[in-house]
């Protein structure tokens, strides 16, 4: 009985992890060429493009989680960076970093 109670445990827990959204992440260098926030102070966000892959005209905007770090953010500036999306959600940034060219 113990046995067929843990099986059947182990595959309602596969099942359920099934069933959460799917997700995307990326990491890629990016061009901010606009920073943003709700009027309310509570929304931060930037608006990029990945200079490898994309123009200027196709950025999008990712979310900035931490007011502190969208401060740290400079516009016309290149960084590296990690951001994901889970289903229909805005892109989410995870991680930047500045990217400086060595010479």
């Amino acid at each position: 009985m113990k046995k067929y109670l843990s099986v059947l445990i182990i595959f309602f827990l596969l099942v359920l992890a099934a069933c959460g959204e799917p997700s995307t992440s990326t990491s890629s260098f990016l061009i901010v060429i606009k920073k943003g926030h709700s009027s309310d102070y509570k929304e931060y966000w930037i608006e990029a493009y990945d200079p490898n892959n994309q123009t200027k005209a196709e950025s999008f905007k990712i979310l900035v989680q931490e007011e502190m770090v969208w401060n740290l953010i400079e516009e016309n500036k290149e960084y590296f960076s990690l951001y994901a999306k889970k289903g229909d959600n805005p892109w989410t940034l995870e991680q930047i970093e500045h990217h400086v060219i060595a010479d």
